[in-house]
């Protein structure tokens, strides 16, 4: 039986107190709904005589990407705990499901809050110009400085590298095709050809680096004009950094803007990018991850739609991905050239 809330405090008190090797008193435990995979509860502790502010991740019954493993995600925070990086310190991760029943690990909770990728109440854009000037610089950088890690002296060769050459890329495609056949559903036509272009036309790269998966507006912690944290990392492997840039530059994250992530022109994200980063943002090879970013999508609400119809996720808010799949196709249309305009 999974414990309910209110028994969180006192399991998570054992727990960090033998792992402090400190005595600890939870305060508060408060559990975040906003995403759609892993269960995550706010914790207000003190260990020793230290007010701490924690989150505890715990792996979900259910989700959209299953079977799920918390553990590459943690080793990958863990060892960025010390990097100047804006992603959380995470020190602690168990598989012992006799604390909370399923494996956990626990982070770092750094300030501000996350700003989801959609207009305001009243259509206006979720920043003001100053807030997006100076946020837009530090959310490149961040990026820059992500794909700069040096994963090989971190001991992160597990998540498994690809060769130089097309492999990023075939892998990447070859993930999502995979999820999506494993939805049993009809696929859209648009999407159909989107996924066979990317399979006929894989670019290659020597550029293999940390990649999130899915770094874009959403997964921000902003605190005031500052990007605190990095969230979300479930999705983090080795692969082409370009597949971040396209996926945080997508129409997908620009809340009703005509700004990557609602901060910047794409061009000049991507400019940016170049300069900060020193990897070159070939059109071509952009391009490609552009597509990708659209079938990636569609699998993520393929795999939603099917465990809502058949009962695996409640969540009511995976029951409208199939009404948000005409704008999938739209956007699909847009990059392929089939429909003018742009996004």
């Amino acid at each position: 039986m999974v414990p309910q809330d209110e028994d969180l405090g006192p399991r998570l008190e054992r727990f960090l107190s033998a792992r402090a090797h400190a005595p600890v008193r939870v305060i508060r435990v408060d559990r975040c709904t906003e995403g759609f995979s892993q269960e995550a509860f706010a914790i207000d502790a003190v260990i020793g005589v230290e007010p701490r502010a924690l989150v505890v991740k715990r792996e979900p019954a259910a989700g959209l990407l299953e079977p799920y493993d918390l553990e590459p995600e943690f080793r990958v925070l863990h060892a960025l705990s010390g990097d100047p990086l804006p992603s959380p310190p995470t020190p602690w991760f168990t598989r012992d499901r006799e604390i909370l029943e399923r494996p956990f690990y626990v982070m770092e909770r750094l300030p501000g809050d996350v700003t989801v990728p959609a207009a305001r109440a009243d259509g206006s854009a979720p920043f003001d110009d100053a807030t997006r000037a100076a946020l837009g610089p530090q959310i490149v950088d961040a990026l820059a400085r992500l794909h700069a890690v040096d994963w090989r002296a971190l001991g992160l060769e597990f998540l498994g590298a690809p060769s130089p050459g097309t492999d990023a890329a075939e892998r990447a495609v070859a993930r999502w095709d995979a999820l999506i056949r494993r939805s049993d559903l009809p696929v859209e036509p648009a999407i159909a050809e989107a996924l066979l272009w990317l399979k006929r036309n894989p670019p290659a790269t020597g550029e293999i680096t940390l990649v999130h998966g899915d770094y874009r507006l959403g997964n921000f912690l902003i605190d005031g004009a500052r990007l605190s944290g990095i969230l979300d990392w479930e999705l983090v492997h080795l692969g082409d950094p370009l597949e971040d840039v396209a996926w945080c530059c997508s129409p997908l994250w620009r809340a009703g803007t005509p700004w990557a992530s609602a901060v910047l022109p794409p061009e000049e994200f991507a400019t940016r990018y170049a300069a900060a980063s020193g990897h070159t943002v070939d059109a071509a090879r952009l391009r490609f991850y552009d597509v990708l970013t659209v079938v990636k999508m569609a699998a993520i609400m393929l795999i939603g739609i099917a465990a809502f119809r058949t009962g695996h996720i409640r969540d009511l808010r995976v029951a409208i991905f199939d009404h948000q799949l005409p704008f999938l196709r739209a956007l699909t249309g847009t990059l392929r050239g089939w429909l003018a305009g742009s996004f």
